[in-house]
């Protein structure tokens, strides 16, 4: 019988971690103490290939009799890179991503045993007199720190007090590193931020030093895509900061905004349309600053202004974040990752590490085929007096229900008992929200929401080990039944003798 915890947390003992770093056959865990302070300690690590027969004598068995039931361990990620270019045409799989490839193999999984807000976080935002970091000027850095406590402190670094841009980049990054969060955030960081930092560095032939060891940080070369919808995406090239997580709270609006409400997703519109701004914000209009920061009375105008520009990213990142800092609690990701990346992945995740830190074989990914998805219809026309129903989490309801499972992918059926469990902690943590009015719980049943509502999508999704297009064709057909009866059924009654009182479960998708 899977052991429940495992299968949710991952089998790795260490809480309160921050974040882990992957160096060859180490990996280094930062772990917060109760009293705010990080320290470190370090574990052996192995990268891994499986592959579906025996490539050579290293390679050794798995358990279980899934696809890829063979597996060969290496001690440097240059020997992996070569045996897995070796094998190039063999049919094998891995997981790229250090962090992931350890967090699975291991069963280890970020900030178990904390709270959002215990977790200490720099917001940080520039103000610039363009938008090339190689022909225009860096003119203001502004900080908002907040420790684990929640103390928070606020300090702006301007052009005028130092001698070169350079200079003030380095006393930058070496407040960064003084003050030592675990999290550092921003709007459009990656699309402009530590892009144009990295170009003023490079100019003034310095590094931007902001790891926890004292390294520069690193950009990926190769572009990635950050979703918004079926149809758009955002290119960027992933930034990497060691031992600590780098969070676009852009990406993360865009993640947060399941419904699609913000006209768009610049700051100040997500905060005007969340109207989170606080009490006496200075204002000034921000398309001015580089025809006036040479005026002395308008340059004392524009550092009260950015002072409290990076407040704004810290203000989206408490409103946002909570769910997903509780869903990576339960994802082998870390927490930037988690805001990169797809809701189907996540779910996949879990599922590998659940599998692969037993030393168990895993199944191939299903190739993707069409079927027919949800009921829609309508009759055009202006009607007064609505009344809207939802059915309470119906694709969930139908894996339940019919115990939807590929149990020739999944023998040990943890896809089944992860529904049924984060249903049953989510029915929980709904009802002690309520009864106590305490956030946490919301937070931890919208974090359980997030992963019951995408594990229909994560079955029919392509490229993914764990998939199962029958059983996602399954679910809708089963998702129509019940609606097309529903209807059928409601037809030519006088429905006002059955509209209930107002009921949260009964609009609750």
């Amino acid at each position: 019988m899977t052991d429940i915890n495992r299968l949710i947390y991952g089998k790795h003992p260490q809480d309160r971690l921050v974040s882990l770093e992957v160096t060859d056959d180490q990996i280094e865990l930062f772990i917060q103490n109760p009293d705010g302070s990080i320290t470190s300690k370090f574990e052996s690590n192995k990268f891994w290939l499986l592959a579906s027969k025996q490539l050579d004598k290293h390679f050794i068995r798995l358990k279980g009799d899934l696809h890829y039931k063979w597996g060969r361990q290496f001690t440097t990620r240059e020997a992996w890179s070569k045996v897995k270019f070796m094998y190039s045409k063999e049919d094998t799989y891995c997981i790229y991503d250090a962090k992931e490839m350890t967090m699975c193999n291991k069963g280890i999984t970020y900030f178990k045993g904390l709270k959002p807000k215990e977790v200490s976080i720099l917001s940080f935002d520039i103000e610039t007199t363009g938008f090339s970091g190689t022909n225009d000027k860096l003119l203001l850095i502004s900080n908002t720190f907040r420790n684990s406590a929640g103390v928070v402190s606020r300090r702006l670094f301007a052009y005028d007090e130092y001698e070169s841009e350079g200079q003030m980049l380095d006393d930058w990054c070496l407040f960064v590193r003084e003050q030592n969060p675990s999290i550092i955030c921003g709007h459009n960081i990656y699309g402009f931020d530590l892009p144009f930092l990295r170009d003023v560095a490079d100019r003034e032939q310095i590094t931007l030093a902001l790891g926890r060891n004292d390294s520069d940080i690193t950009f990926a070369q190769k572009d990635s895509q950050k979703r918004k919808d079926g149809s758009q995406s955002i290119s960027y090239k992933r930034v990497r900061c060691y031992g600590r997580e780098l969070i676009d709270t852009m990406f993360l609006a865009i993640t947060y905004d399941v419904g699609r409400k913000y006209e768009s997703y610049g700051l100040k519109k997500i905060i005007e349309h969340e109207g989170i701004r606080f009490e006496g914000r200075v204002m000034y209009d921000a398309g001015m600053i580089k025809d006036n920061y040479q005026n002395p009375v308008e340059w004392e105008k524009i550092k009260k202004y950015c002072i409290y520009d990076s407040d704004e990213a810290l203000q989206l990142f408490d409103l946002m974040s909570p769910s997903l800092f509780y869903l990576t609690q339960s994802v082998p990701k870390s927490f930037q990752s988690m805001i990169e990346s797809a809701t189907g992945s996540q779910i996949n995740s879990v599922m590998v590490r659940s599998y692969l830190q037993e030393a168990h074989s895993l199944p191939r990914a299903d190739e993707r085929n069409a079927f027919q998805g949800a009921h829609s219809g309508g009759i055009p026309g202006i009607y007064k007096n609505c009344l809207k129903w939802d059915v309470a989490s119906l694709y969930p309801s139908i894996m339940i229900e019919y115990e939807v499972c590929n149990w020739k992918k999944d023998p040990n059926g943890n896809f089944l008992s992860l529904v049924k469990t984060f249903t049953e902690e989510r029915l929980k943590n709904k009802k002690l929200a309520k009864e106590t009015g305490d956030q946490y719980y919301d937070d931890l049943q919208g974090a359980q929401k997030i992963f019951i509502n995408s594990c229909y999508g994560f079955l029919g999704a392509t490229g993914l080990l764990f998939n199962s297009v029958e059983h996602a064709a399954f679910i809708t057909t089963t998702g129509r039944e019940i609606l097309e009866h529903a209807v059928k059924w409601a037809t030519g009654k006088d429905l006002k003798e059955f509209a209930p009182e107002e009921s949260e479960d009964s609009i609750d998708a």
